[in-house]
């Protein structure tokens, strides 16, 4: 018994050496292929062209190529069911609107756990607001007083996302009834309101800066503590006495479950040299984006608490029309 018991362990431990050692090989020589970079929604819109700009980055950093590609369909989770069986070797991440993959399993059945992901970096933390045509109202009561008037037609990045989960609250803090119309992305959503086929749209603050320098359409509220540097003249619902909840989002990179340590700090390197790159803070300057390095123990840490602060608001995600 004890020999075989002897036997057993030894095994055991020959087998997880040889594991390392294929891990630490694997790492050795990463990256020595292109980097896929995959994203839920469709082109155009801003997931999508932050993290196009974002690859350029990255790849100056690694030597290889990270090309980007789009998976939109059912709000994202599509793209995170099948992410979840993706090889964790490094080559395929994910640029997430994070917590947007959270907003989607507390609402209802998925194939994916956010928190079996491993967090690499985050470079970003935008909050939604609301846009309305140029053409319409130009403040936030002038919006309330048509919108308990009449029930307004409101665009949506996509489903179950946190624009969504923030336009909700909205509504319900306001007191008024909306048609919510999804799109895969804010580039469909916000084409809609700038053309008035929408009267309205919630979507992250720094996505809307090429319409509206264009005076196509016009911010009059955004969700957060505290005005955005880059539109100070936007109001928050606070200061304007409202109660709702500034619900931030966190543009960040995950790898698969499993991913080796090695590979996930040489990532993690990259990405801390990539948010420093000038060209890089020259894009999202002219973008309205403020970059933000957000550490894998940091992310980490944003991935377990946000369970706990979607989970405030499942009935309002369950009980939604959409």
């Amino acid at each position: 018994m004890g020999m075989r018991w002897s036997v057993s362990v030894a095994g055991i431990v020959i087998g997880l050496s040889l594991t390392l050692a294929c891990s630490g090989a694997m790492a050795a020589d990463y990256p020595r292929k292109p980097v896929r970079m995959i994203v839920s929604v469709d082109v155009g819109g801003g997931e999508d062209i932050e993290g196009r700009a974002l690859a350029a980055a990255i790849q100056k950093q690694l030597g290889v190529n990270v090309v980007l590609e789009n998976q939109p369909g059912a709000g994202g989770k599509i793209c995170f069911e099948k992410f979840m069986k993706t090889e964790p070797d490094g080559y395929t991440v994910l640029y997430n609107t994070f917590p947007k993959s959270v907003i989607l399993e507390v609402a209802g059945r998925v194939n994916f756990k956010t928190r079996e992901y491993v967090p690499v970096f985050g470079f970003s933390r935008p909050y939604n607001g609301l846009s309305v045509s140029a053409e319409t109202w130009k403040t936030f009561d002038e919006f309330v007083k048509a919108a308990k008037a009449k029930t307004l037609a409101g665009g949506l990045p996509g489903r179950l996302t946190i624009a969504h989960l923030a336009g909700l609250l909205a509504a319900d803090e306001l007191g008024i009834k909306v048609n919510w119309v999804p799109y895969e992305g804010s580039a469909g959503s916000l084409a809609a309101v700038a053309g008035k086929h929408i009267d309205f749209t919630i979507g992250m603050i720094p996505t809307t800066t090429p319409l509206v320098q264009a005076g196509k359409i016009r911010n009059i509220a955004v969700f957060a503590d505290k005005r955005d540097p880059f539109f100070p003249d936007v109001p928050t619902p606070k200061e304007m006495g409202y109660n709702m909840p500034a619900i931030p989002g966190i543009r960040g990179m995950f790898v698969p479950p499993k991913t080796p340590a090695a590979i996930v700090k040489a990532l993690e390197e990259a990405c801390s040299k990539a948010i420093k790159d000038p060209a890089l803070n020259d894009w999202a300057k002219k973008r309205s984006i403020t970059l933000t390095a957000v550490n894998s123990q940091e992310f980490g840490k944003d991935v377990a608490e946000a369970y706990a602060g979607v989970e405030r608001f499942q009935s309002v995600l369950r009980e939604s029309s959409l």
